[in-house]
């Protein structure tokens, strides 16, 4: 299971990582529990073979999510489904919707908002999807339903829902590039970035921070500009209110 999230992983990030072997102390706790331990395997394998070949992998996640729901795990049925309705596979989504009632929590409140943005058109329930995503803590499914709702909500001119997605955007890609790896969000800065951003956070305007830094406000807009791409904002807004949050945590 740990080889096969691990190399999930390494597809959702295109990093390179060793295979971490885990040591079970006791075999019989391990074989109460190895029919779950080939589930969760066998649903990474999947999901990494969906980000590079959905076809084939689309039916298989349906069949295992199928053969969860079979044996009354319907939370697991449910986490196969959720993929394979991701990729637009009808019956996973019909039974992701049956199924997602019977899952208590966040969980099952995050399933069911997703079943019910996969069984409608409507752009509102796929931004309600994704902010349950975050909510939940799922920034890889977040990233996936905001990318989506962009994506319809630039296509139908709602400029509304095109911020709203692109905010869940911004916030599932910033946990991913800062959080994912352990490192905090300074350590992925240089030191012209740092002065650019205290400068912001303090309320100063580009002629202000060049003039401290000896760069013309056009230099500092520039670097600006790569900024909001790295950390994903639009405008100083977002930049100081994400910034503010990290410091805060």
């Amino acid at each position: 299971m740990a080889r096969s999230a691990l190399s999930l992983s390494a597809v959702l990030t295109d990093q390179r990582t060793e295979v971490v072997s885990i040591a079970v102390d006791e075999e019989a706790e391990a074989s109460r529990h190895s029919w779950w331990a080939s589930f969760e395997a066998r649903l990474f394998d999947l999901q990494a073979l969906a980000q590079t070949s959905p076809e084939p992998a689309t039916p298989q996640l349906y069949e295992l999510g199928a053969w969860a729901e079979e044996h009354g795990a319907h939370t697991l049925a449910c986490l196969a489904w959720l993929e394979a309705g991701r990729l637009g596979h009808e019956q996973a989504i019909g039974g992701l919707s049956a199924s997602a009632g019977r899952v208590d929590g966040s969980l099952g409140r995050l399933l069911r908002a997703v079943a019910h943005a996969f069984s409608t058109d409507d752009l509102q329930a796929l931004i309600t999807a994704a902010r349950e995503a975050l909510i939940f803590g799922a920034v890889v499914l977040c990233a996936q339903l905001s990318g989506e709702a962009r994506k319809r909500a630039v296509a139908s001119g709602n400029a509304a829902a095109t911020k709203e997605a692109r905010i869940l955007l911004g916030r599932s890609r910033r946990v991913l590039d800062f959080d994912a790896d352990g490192k905090r969000f300074h350590a992925n800065l240089g030191e012209l970035e740092h002065s650019i951003i205290t400068g912001i956070v303090e309320g100063r305007t580009s002629a202000e921070i060049g003039e401290e830094l000896h760069l013309s406000a056009r230099t500092v807009e520039w670097h600006l500009g790569r900024l909001y791409r790295r950390v994903h904002v639009a405008n100083r807004q977002e930049l100081r209110e994400v910034v503010t949050e990290w410091l805060k945590s």
